[in-house]
């Protein structure tokens, strides 16, 4: 069943909005990947016609979106340009960041320094992790054919970013809508997780100590 409904607010830079459905009066959030005509941009204002779908906790939200007639007031005013993510920069960061990042979790295993390193560490791959969430999003937005590997975002959660990822998820709703990445997301913050107990166990203690060559 095709609905009709009124855009009250539209988020452009983020790809996402609410409308109000003229049938039911029921407040809708939509998404900018389900639109119909992949070059379509709507605005507050704007009347979009859509069918009645389901997010993935069963809330209802408009899905296969078409614009109906446009808002001209909104369309007057100038939309912010979506400047493309330049990823091989980003991708190169990337690199840079776990040569650097490797590196200093062998000083501190030499050292015998890692268990009191391991919040600074965290932290770090949290902030470097987020940000290579805001770039995917961003070129996401911005309709970009070239994108971050669901693979890297997957390994900078594994060595301690999966704060950060996770914070990325729900304040930039990136990632979130897509089970099969949620699935291995969540299997790859568990195996952090045990992995981090092990080495503050006892046992861990000990194999730690052994790698230590300058304690």
């Amino acid at each position: 069943m095709q609905l009709t409904g009124k855009v009250v607010f539209w988020q452009d830079k983020k790809g996402f909005g609410f409308l109000l459905c003229q049938q039911t009066e029921q407040k809708l959030f939509f998404h900018i990947r389900d639109f119909t005509d992949s070059k379509s941009r709507p605005a507050e204002g704007d009347e979009l016609q859509f069918s009645l779908g389901t997010d993935k906790q069963g809330r209802p939200i408009a899905t296969a979106l078409s614009i109906l007639s446009a808002n001209p007031a909104a369309r007057q005013q100038p939309l912010p340009q979506l400047s493309n993510v330049d990823l091989d920069y980003t991708q190169d960061m990337a690199l840079y960041f776990r040569a650097a990042f490797l590196m200093l979790v062998i000083i501190a295993l030499l050292f015998g320094t890692l268990p009191y390193l391991l919040p600074i560490l965290y932290l770090e791959a949290s902030l470097f992790t987020y940000w290579l969430y805001q770039a995917d999003k961003n070129a996401a937005v911005a309709r970009q054919t070239q994108r971050l590997p669901e693979e890297s975002l997957q390994m900078f959660s594994l060595i301690g970013g999966w704060p950060g990822a996770l914070v990325a998820q729900k304040k930039l709703a990136h990632k979130r809508s897509k089970p099969l990445f949620q699935r291995e997301f969540w299997l790859v913050v568990l195996g952090n997780c045990l992995l981090l107990i092990w080495l503050l166990s006892q046992h861990g203690q000990q194999f730690l100590s052994r790698l230590a060559l300058f304690s």
